[in-house]
């Protein structure tokens, strides 16, 4: 029987009461008697935040429905109808992949290198040829490396690297401005290469004197140990993030400070995102996913813990308040460090839950028990469903190395090199058939992880910071600027007959490895930088392939976690590729950041700003604000806000959040100064302050790993695999996998990364590369192509 006059009121304002209480439950209830009457639909918006607040999405999608048939008109019900919609298509109130922390005893245990095949890929080829250019190489490398570095440090000391305050190699020509970005480097990794042990400890505390298992020496441990003979956790998953600041600049944040200025405040003033997203001309979504899928190899802290939660308030004025009935947002802290030792002088410490290399854990996992899951133990290949698809976990995603923040564009993604491993193994398979599953397999992995290692050293970073001399740097790191000089684009080989041993004139790959007199890690500075979320749109828009047929808007919030299958079950492949190679990413700048993500739901906490997040993590885990990031990494604080940016607006802005006292500007947090930067090198789609931190992890990552160095060779890669990693772009592995692509624009474009435009004449805004690479060959991608 409908409640009539007060009856209906009174449970409405029972219900509502226990809204603002936190009861949710108690609110389902005293609202589910109130609808009986409510024709305002008032009643039926407060049941459906009780359900959203309990993460019964479906249920709340539902509710807020009827509030509309009753309130056609309020859109704050039609968000949380659309957010609710699209959290139910996720799944979002699933943890995955499922809950777990750290343990102290498993750090500190000894390696787990897992099963290995036993000797080099192939035997050693005694070579004349080879071994008179090795030798050449091996004289040139001395002389040119000395003459270079007398050069560089001659030309760095006389001339420097910055003006009043910003960078200036960018403006500077080309041979000049490479000596400075490469003094720039040298000061870096002088400088700032700082590790988090207790000095004379190794990594993860191990004893010393361990022996290596067999195999280590040509292959890939599955948990990233052995790289290293003489410290055998070094790079290892579970290790300790190292640090590019010293340790009097590390201050992990806490109480009223970590609040000061508000992260909320600072979201909604800030970052908040306007009508319009500000895109990017020059890249596709293809480069938004690609450094999700990186760093996925690379970093992530793991699961928060709960316990002693960041409460956040909420401004009185924040529309939050009412939309949720909650006065604060609330934070999970992240995992403290339970190694942390007596001995401990580093101010706080905080662990890798990945391996630190670039060795495509993202797609083979970080320990053995992940890796066997993955693999089919059939020729070295990884599983697929006979339709071409990853295999699901029991919560409904596709089951991978690393499935953290999920959503289709990373399913693309992992897709796309799970293919690329398994059609490696095939060309193994066909040379060496004799191999085993076993060997397959982890040649396949080397290969298939420096595929990836170079397309981001060569394509990626190049697409996302389209500058001249840049782009000639960062050829250089991985071929050696004589063989920039003397091949063609299309005719580079990493290892050279001559192979100048010197990093500059040969690359980094394939010569001798250098630590910088520093054990190798990701470090806490570089996780920091990495905070590019403003990238992501607010929708994705679903194209097919040749028919004109119209766009599909579809919102970001379903794509993630459950919703990827269900759209790649919609969408084929190729459509889902072809979208996202012509759709825009959003521009890395202030008021950018993504509507969807400083109110999106997780696990556990239906109302979660990352926005807010961003700002909270680096303060948390003692990151320097910007100022003293800046002169941690050698670079010239800024004097006033007006040095940040010429827009006065801008610097208005910012003036009312972090205020115009004489030390405001030494409250401006990392990630706002770096969004704030109007003072790039050309084309630079990011400022010089992250820039610094790019500069030397990109010679790094490659330089401190003997797989890219000392044991880059054809013992361990065979001479196959060589040759399929000089012959590999992001456009070919498309192509190889994906041939109905070559009737989309990727064909008419070099860069996979940028925009595929059809045009007879490419625009250079959209195109800035390619102006400048004049000796690159059309490449029919035919015959060798796609083998």
């Amino acid at each position: 029987m409908a409640l009539e006059g007060m009856d209906w009121q009174a449970a409405r304002s029972r219900g509502e009461k226990l809204c603002d209480e936190g009861d949710w439950s108690g609110a389902i209830e005293a609202l589910g008697e109130a609808i009986a009457g409510d024709d305002s639909g008032r009643s039926h918006a407060l049941l459906g935040l009780a359900h959203f607040q309990r993460e019964e999405y479906g249920l709340a999608a539902e509710r807020y429905g009827s509030a509309l048939e009753r309130d056609a008109g309020n859109e704050d019900y039609r968000a949380m109808q659309r957010v609710a919609e699209a959290n139910a298509t996720a799944e979002v109130h699933e943890f995955v992949p499922p809950v777990s922390h750290y343990e102290r005893d498993a750090l500190l245990a000894p390696p787990r290198p897992g099963r290995l095949p036993e000797g080099p890929a192939v035997k050693k080829r005694i070579d004349p040829v080879r071994k008179i250019g090795r030798k050449i190489g091996n004289v040139l490398g001395t002389v040119l490396g000395h003459l270079f570095t007398w050069i560089t440090q001659l030309h760095g000391r006389l001339t420097g690297y910055s003006d009043r305050v910003w960078t200036n190699w960018y403006r500077r020509n080309l041979a000049r401005g490479m000596l400075t970005l490469a003094y720039m480097r040298e000061q870096l990794n002088a400088n700032n290469l700082l590790s988090t042990y207790p000095e004379g400890k190794l990594t993860g505390f191990q004893a010393a004197g361990q022996t290596p298992p067999s195999g280590a020496k040509h292959y890939r441990t599955a948990d990233g140990s052995w790289n290293n003979f003489d410290d055998p956790m070094e790079g290892a998953a579970k290790t300790r993030f190292p640090r590019n600041v010293r340790n009097e600049a590390i201050h992990a944040e806490d109480g009223e400070t970590l609040l000061t200025p508000n992260p909320r405040t600072i979201s909604r003033e800030l970052l908040a995102r306007g009508e319009e997203m500000k895109e990017v001309p020059f890249l596709n979504m293809l480069a938004a996913i690609w450094i999700q899928f990186q760093n996925h190899d690379w970093i992530t802290h793991g699961d928060n813990i709960e316990k002693g939660m960041i409460q956040i308030p909420l401004d009185d004025d924040d529309p939050a308040r009412e939309r949720y009935k909650q006065t604060h947002m609330y934070v999970g802290r992240t995992q403290p460090d339970p190694t942390r030792d007596p001995s401990d002088v580093t101010p706080t410490t905080w662990v890798n839950e990945v391996t630190h290399w670039w060795d495509g854990s993202q797609i083979y996992g970080s320990d053995q028990e992940t890796q066997d899951r993955l693999r089919s133990f059939v020729d070295g290949k990884l599983k697929l469903h006979d339709d071409g698809t990853l295999p699901l976990t029991d919560k409904r995603v596709e089951d991978t190395g690393m499935v953290r923040n999920w959503w289709v564009g990373l399913s693309v993604m992992h897709l796309l090199f799970v293919k690329e491993h398994n059609a490696i193994c095939d060309m193994l398979k066909a040379k060496y058939p004799k191999w085993d599953d076993n060997k397959l397999f982890n040649v396949a992995r080397l290969i298939n992880a420096a595929v990836m290692a170079k397309i981001h050293s060569v394509e990626w970073t190049p697409a996302i910071l389209p500058n001249y001399r840049l782009d000639q740097a960062l050829n250089a790191n991985w071929y050696g600027i004589l063989t920039n000089a003397l091949r063609k684009r299309n005719e580079r080989r990493t290892k050279a007959t001559i192979n100048v041993r010197n990093p500059e004139m040969g690359g980094v790959v394939g010569n001798p490895i250098d630590k910088h007199g520093s054990p190798y890690g990701l470090t806490q500075e570089f996780v920091e930088v990495y905070r590019l979320h403003s990238l992501l749109p607010e929708e994705l828009h679903i194209r097919k392939l040749g028919n004109g047929e119209p766009v599909k808007k579809v919102p970001f919030p379903a794509s993630r976690q459950a919703g990827s299958r269900k759209l790649t079950e919609r969408h084929s492949i190729a459509d889902l590729l072809f979208s996202l190679g012509t759709q825009h990413p959003g521009a890395l700048e202030l008021n950018n950041y993504p509507s969807f993500m400083r109110e999106l739901s997780v696990p556990g906490n239906p109302v979660f700003d990352m926005g807010a997040i961003d700002i909270l993590r680096a303060r948390e885990r003692g990151v320097p604000r910007y100022n003293e990031f800046r002169r941690q990494l050698g670079l010239k604080p800024i004097q006033k806000f007006e040095d940040l940016n010429d827009d006065p607006q801008v610097v208005a802005k910012i003036k009312e959040v972090y205020g115009s006292d004489p030390g405001a500007v030494e409250r401006l947090d990392l990630l706002v100064g770096t969004l704030s930067e109007g003072h790039r090198p050309f084309g630079f789609g990011f400022g010089e302050t992250m820039f610094q931190i790019f500069i030397l992890n990109a010679t790094r990552r490659l330089q401190a790993d003997r797989f890219y160095t000392d044991d880059y060779n054809e013992e361990t890669y065979t001479p196959e695999g060589l040759d399929w990693i000089d012959k590999a772009d992001l456009k070919r592995v498309l192509l190889r996998h994906y041939p109905e692509l070559a009737q989309t624009g990727l064909v008419n474009i070099d860069n996979a990364f940028e925009p595929w435009d059809m045009d007879r004449q490419l625009d250079p805004a959209r195109h800035p590369l390619r102006e400048w690479r004049r000796d690159l060959r059309p490449d029919p991608f035919v015959g060798d192509a796609f083998r």
